[in-house]
């Protein structure tokens, strides 16, 4: 499993995980999957954030879009 700390968030690829290429973004008792492309494209929501945390989520994910596909490819190569 490969992860990065932002903030509150934790950005989370698991190395079993299937296509296409995602990352998991654990939030206070929630969770988004977001698919890694430009722009990140959210997947999934599981819990209640609110709409600002989602925002925060994808900017997250959006700062650091080169370190995640890297690390995908690591992970799934």
């Amino acid at each position: 499993m490969g992860s990065i700390r932002v903030n509150a968030l934790r950005l989370v690829i698991y190395p079993n995980d299937h296509e296409p290429p995602h990352v998991h973004v654990m939030g206070p008792g929630w969770e988004l999957k977001v698919r890694l492309k430009e722009p990140p494209e959210l997947i999934m929501v599981l819990g209640k954030p609110k709409l600002n945390e989602m925002t925060q989520a994808l900017d997250a994910v959006w700062e650091h879009m080169w370190v995640l596909t890297n690390l995908w490819g690591e992970l799934h190569d």
